[in-house]
């Protein structure tokens, strides 16, 4: 829509004629004036456009150096948490081998407890087979005296 070189090659050559007014000591007119000030201007936002470039270059600059510092310290710090995290699984399963380790000796002890129950109750049983056995002798020795004291009396 608007040709910003056709506008600066206008202002450059309007601002040149009223420049040469001003150098061979002529007088200028309020909007001669305004050309220049017009040219003042656009010079100005040039370099300030200039100048915003170079500090958001400089900008750019300094934040992808804060950018990349920080990744670093993250790194870092993410390295860091790795190995301690690591060195607290290491714990818990130091801790749960400690625990498998108990639970074997609390298996031992109890198929040692189950054995020692098992040679009693054999024992117990043996016990009562044999006491069976006396009773039933004595029951029927003291009935087969009983029988023969009646018999012969």
């Amino acid at each position: 829509m608007f040709d910003d070189k056709f506008f600066e090659d206008w202002l450059d050559s309007q601002a040149q004629k009223v420049m040469e007014k001003v150098a061979s000591g002529e007088g200028i007119a309020p909007e001669q004036m305004m050309i220049l000030m017009l040219k003042a201007q656009t010079n100005h936002f040039a370099h300030l456009d200039v100048e915003l470039r170079e500090d958001v270059q400089n900008l750019d600059i300094r934040l992808s150096s804060q950018m990349e510092k920080m990744n670093e310290r993250l790194s870092s710090e993410m390295r860091e948490l790795r190995e301690d995290m690591d060195k607290r699984f290491e714990q818990v399963d130091k801790r749960f081998e400690q625990v498998d380790k108990r639970f074997e000796q609390v298996d031992k002890r109890f198929e040692q407890v189950q054995a020692e129950t098992t040679k009693r109750f054999e024992q117990l049983t043996s016990r009562i087979d044999h006491f069976m056995i006396w009773s039933f002798a004595t029951t029927i020795s003291v009935g087969g005296m009983i029988v023969a004291a009646i018999k012969f009396l």
